[in-house]
């Protein structure tokens, strides 16, 4: 009968009861049962079974999920429950008789519960039942298995390189007669690199279409069993996605931009296992720039770096520029990062250093120092020598000057007994001299 329609059965007196009736002075007969048969009825709550017991069935939807950390029990709530009591035992064997004995873990009042004590790879048997305030339990669940696993499953066998072309590389393995119900690819750059996860499969192939063309990987498979353990890794294979006719460059790294007044500067990388045959560089107001757009196309180089004279007004300085690689088959690259110049004032070049002086007959000759330039500076161009027949010499108060692309100067045409004053300053691309050297002195003979 179902617990939920059971009527409540009344107290009934066996038959070795007697019935005395007694008859009043009115002539009723009034029954009196024994003592007895009040105490044959059980006290409320002693028995799941019981009529006034509201937790008729055991929790439904009871599960048991193994995992590494902890075991994961859940189940559906009832609403006459204020709580849980869950249990647990040793399951040595398959057999019912091979599992106990139970021991109360926690009661709890949500509808789930994470076994994080039990030890590691041992099997265990978990029931549950229902309770509330007045002191009523349902059924236990049927016993369910449950395993903190930690145990890995043994490495797939024989990783075996099926395919290389333009899509990518296709690789097969075999199981390794292990529980691992999906597998992890792994690849590295060389034996000794940092492996990097590639992609995952169910399945004993697998194909790797995001690696670099024309570059070398070492690539591994380790399988992953239902719990997330992970095996020791395959053997290792090398595979190479190849380059083709239709095999795109890898965008180049736009790296250095810099734009020092009106002098704009910019260098990049380029990944070499695609060969390029020339960049193109675009700019517009806006980033991303659009490469799309013919307006945007500043020039073409077969060098990675660009430079060039811009205009003087401020609105140079909003650009953005990006590079977009050509293979020798004529395939573009995606654009590279859309990079805005780095603007700083041009600054002067570097002072000289005039280490040798000759006086000769009517002339001096001087010898300086060339000035290197600097990575972000303005070529050197020149400089500019000046003579005083005045310590203290200016470029201010200098009687003469004189340019020149050479780190050599012969001053003639001078008064023979007259002493002569120098400094030499650096001229650079920009305009901008440096500070004038270290005064020198001679006097040239008559």
């Amino acid at each position: 009968m179902n617990h939920r329609t059971r009527l409540r059965p009344a107290a009934v007196a066996s038959a070795a009861t007697v019935v005395i009736l007694a008859l009043g002075l009115t002539g009723t007969a009034h029954a009196t049962a024994p003592a007895t048969a009040a105490s044959s009825v059980k006290a409320v709550g002693d028995d799941p079974d019981q009529p006034e017991n509201p937790l008729y069935d055991a929790p439904e939807s009871f599960h048991v999920t193994s995992g590494r950390e902890s075991v994961s029990l859940s189940w559906s709530s009832l609403s006459a429950a204020t709580g849980y009591e869950v249990y647990r035992a040793e399951a040595e064997g398959t057999e019912p008789d091979e599992v106990g004995p139970y021991e109360l873990l926690d009661t709890v009042s949500a509808s789930s519960y994470s076994d994080t004590a039990g030890d590691a790879d041992v099997s265990y048997a978990y029931k549950i039942r229902a309770l509330d305030d007045a002191g009523h339990f349902s059924p236990y669940t049927e016993p369910l298995r449950g395993t903190r696993d930690t145990v890995s499953p043994f490495a797939p066998r024989d990783l075996t390189r099926a395919r290389e072309d333009e899509r990518g590389v296709t690789l097969t393995w075999r199981t390794g007669d292990s529980d691992s119900v999906k597998y992890v690819l792994y690849r590295a750059e060389s034996p000794n690199a940092q492996r990097t996860k590639v992609g995952s499969t169910t399945s004993l192939t697998f194909r790797d279409t995001k690696g670099e063309a024309g570059r070398t990987y070492l690539y591994e498979v380790r399988g992953v069993d239902a719990v997330g353990n992970e095996s020791e890794a395959s053997n290792a294979v090398n595979g190479t996605k190849t380059v083709g006719s239709s095999t795109a460059p890898k965008a180049p790294t736009l790296g250095n931009a810099q734009l020092v007044g009106n002098r704009l500067s910019l260098s990049w990388t380029q990944s070499p296992y695609v060969p390029v045959s020339s960049y193109t560089v675009y700019r517009s107001k806006t980033s991303p720039v659009d490469i799309t757009d013919p307006a945007n196309r500043v020039a073409t180089t077969t060098s990675p770096g660009y430079t060039a004279t811009v205009g003087e007004d401020e609105g140079e300085r909003d650009y953005y520029y990006a590079v977009v690689a050509t293979s020798s088959y004529s395939v573009a690259s995606p654009a590279s990062a859309s990079v805005k110049p780095t603007y700083t004032e041009p600054r002067p070049p570097g002072a000289t250093q005039v280490y040798e002086i000759t006086p000769g007959a009517g002339s001096v000759r001087l010898n300086w120092f060339g000035v290197p330039s600097g990575g972000n500076e303005a070529p050197v161009t020149g400089y500019r020598v000046y003579r005083s027949t005045s310590p203290g010499i200016t470029k201010d108060n200098a009687e003469f000057t004189h340019s020149t692309s050479s780190t050599e100067y012969v001053d003639r045409g001078l008064t023979g007994g007259t002493k002569y004053y120098y400094a030499v300053a650096t001229v650079n691309a920009d305009g901008l001299e440096s500070a004038l050297s270290p005064e020198v002195s001679a006097t040239p003979t008559g």
